[in-house]
């Protein structure tokens, strides 16, 4: 009863997220992010853009810690990311930090190793790269960061930044992060206004795996 319970409570909240876009967004941009506080991996989260303006910049930041054993080698993928516009001057950054001094990592974006090397977290364990690109058409991406963790937690930040090309009314972002049993995560998103605090939007969400959670 309480699974049908929480999916009523689930489609609802969707739904009215549309309406209120459909409704509300004629006048104001807006970044909506609809998600169970609970999914598991490989679960679906969508982010919704209402009335994001050509020329709006904007920027979406995905935070949060990996639950890992030290020493351990772990996997952060973020799977099947939809990008529902063009973007100009796309910037993608990958932070993470807790890893151990000067290990190796396999980042790849759609599976190609951008740089076509490996990479090397530095002498305190931080991994930090930016990959600037002159456009991000709209399209499906996998980002997957493979590496060895040097604590229990790893925390993690993938931001997308850009400027919007085409006017959109209402549009739909979905991704899922699979890779790993435990995590907590913040979803933020910006238009126009890109200061710490004038975020449109904050969602979190837990990524937990039933099976590990029953234990």
């Amino acid at each position: 009863m309480m699974s049908i319970l929480a999916g009523l409570k689930w489609s609802i909240g969707v739904l009215s997220i549309i309406c209120l876009g459909i409704l509300y967004f004629g006048t104001v941009s807006a970044v909506m992010v609809s998600s169970p506080d609970v999914v598991k991996p490989g679960e679906e989260v969508s982010i919704f853009i209402g009335n994001i303006k050509a020329g709006d910049p904007f920027k979406i930041d995905i935070i949060g810690n990996i639950k890992t054993e030290a020493g351990s080698f772990f996997s952060f993928k973020l799977n099947n990311l939809s990008l529902p516009l063009d973007i100009t001057n796309p910037t993608l950054r990958i932070n993470m930090n807790g890893l151990v001094p000067n290990s190796m990592l396999n980042v790849s974006v759609n599976q190609h190793k951008y740089n076509g090397a490996l990479d090397t977290a530095d002498a305190t364990g931080l991994y930090d790269y930016e990959i600037d690109k002159p456009t991000m058409p709209e399209g499906n991406y996998d980002i997957e960061i493979n590496g060895t963790a040097a604590k229990t937690q790893i925390p993690v930040t993938f931001t997308i930044r850009g400027t919007n090309v085409v006017a959109e009314p209402l549009a739909e972002s979905t991704f899922s992060i699979t890779g790993f049993s435990n995590g907590v995560f913040d979803v933020t998103s910006y238009v126009v206004n890109m200061e710490p605090d004038k975020y449109v939007e904050k969602k979190q969400f837990t990524v937990q795996d039933q099976l590990i959670a029953i234990k």
